[in-house]
């Protein structure tokens, strides 16, 4: 299926076989990243994302009065506007544009030269607006309340929607409890060996793996995307642990966030719309400001995150099944949302300098040195909450350009 469509706007003072003289290598760019046109005079349509093509001058109030109509049905998509070099394009893109942002809206204009980064970067929006389209109406399911030690991770759900379109979703976790006791053994082997590094998995490793299709069918049931799991509730009430069935979540494309913590199950949810990447959420254990560095750590990981994975107990209470991943020195990036409707953020790109194995801390440990223009004394004078949220490779200036066409200065 075509991921966005597109629509060409020109000035009737142009011949029509002019707009689509100049036009055509454009179209042909867009059409190239997935794109279908839209017919002339008709509308867009909310399923897929929408970008306008500002193909001649004197367009100014058209393309206006096109987001106004385009803004009637999706509230929260920013405009991207794609311009080239001639017939005033430009001119008139940076006119309308000017307008809109004066109006409240946020966009980006998009140049389309012969240069091949300027494909680059009208993919990177295309991406951008595709991401925001797979979060707004998002929903997210809350397995559980939020771990009561959550007390600054926990946004207001009104905010969050009205800010991101993400829709909580309370779902008793009960039910995930009831369902893993009736798991039979043979649902829960396959995953079960996918993390068992020799021989047969210990019935430990069975127990821990049985609740993956436990949680499958209670996302399936609520119908939702991504779900916050109040995990330590399954170590009081079935003696195992979550870790693995969520690293196996997040491994295979589904957003699962520890402890009920909806701030950094957002940014999970972030990173897999706009980089289509895992993501690892862990505690700070360390913040040392001399080096600019910070030790993580957390007993859950997707594995593909990590060169290789043992398995231990979980980390505070001894029980189930933690997982000790080793990541791989090299480039990763940082973040944190916070704020009653997620909107604050810190982003860092860093470098993975080291893994760590003490006893004293949760099993999956790392350190990473942060880019010196990222302080992560930060993190102490103004903190937005407990866990950080790791992507491998460095995404700082993506996401911030991302922030700033989703909200702007909001």
């Amino acid at each position: 299926m075509d991921e966005f469509r597109y629509s060409v706007v020109a000035s009737s003072l142009h011949d029509r076989p002019s707009v689509e003289r100049v036009t055509a290598p454009l179209r042909a760019r867009l059409d190239a990243l997935g794109g279908e046109p839209v017919g002339d005079g008709a509308e867009p349509g909310r399923d897929r994302p929408h970008v306008v093509v500002v193909a001649t001058g004197g367009t100014e109030v058209s393309v206006i009065d096109l987001i106004r109509r385009r803004h009637a049905v999706v509230p929260r998509e920013p405009v991207v506007l794609v311009a080239h070099p001639l017939h005033n394009s430009l001119a008139a893109s940076i006119e309308s544009m000017a307008r809109l942002r004066a109006d409240g809206l946020r966009g980006r204009i998009v140049q389309l030269t012969d240069r091949e980064s300027d494909t680059a970067a009208l993919a990177d929006a295309i991406a951008d607006l595709g991401a925001m389209f797979e979060l707004d109406g998002a929903r997210l399911g809350l397995v559980g309340r939020p771990s009561e030690w959550l007390v600054a991770s926990v946004p207001d759900r009104v905010l969050l929607r009205e800010r991101w379109g993400i829709e909580l979703v309370d779902i008793d976790i009960g039910g995930t409890i009831d369902r893993h006791r009736c798991v039979d053994a043979a649902e829960a082997e396959p995953v079960a060996v996918r993390f068992t590094a020799k021989g047969a998995p210990t019935p430990a490793t069975v127990a821990a793996a049985a609740l993956h299709p436990a949680l499958v069918d209670t996302i399936a049931r609520a119908d939702v995307g991504a779900v916050a799991v109040r995990c330590f509730d399954f170590l009081a009430e079935l003696s195992t642990s979550g870790c693995l069935a969520l690293a196996e979540l997040n491994d295979t494309g589904v957003v699962a966030g520890c402890e009920g913590d909806v701030a950094s199950t957002v940014a999970m949810m972030l990173v897999r719309s706009l980089l289509d990447r895992p993501s690892w959420i862990a505690n700070p254990a360390r913040i040392d400001t001399t080096d600019n560095s910070l030790v993580l750590a957390h007993c859950t990981v997707a594995p593909s995150m990590v060169d290789d994975l043992e398995l231990h107990t979980h980390f505070e209470s001894g029980l189930g099944v933690g997982l000790r991943g080793t990541f791989a020195q090299g480039p990763v990036t940082l973040m944190r949302l916070g704020g009653a409707s997620l909107d604050r953020h810190w982003f860092a790109d860093a470098d993975v300098v080291a893994t760590g194995a003490s006893p004293d801390l949760c099993r999956t440990q790392v350190t990473v040195r942060v880019a010196d223009d990222r302080p992560v004394g930060r993190l102490l004078d103004e903190p937005l909450g407990n866990h950080l949220v790791m992507v491998q490779g460095h995404h700082h200036d993506r996401l911030e350009r991302w922030w700033e066409l989703a909200f702007g200065d909001q």
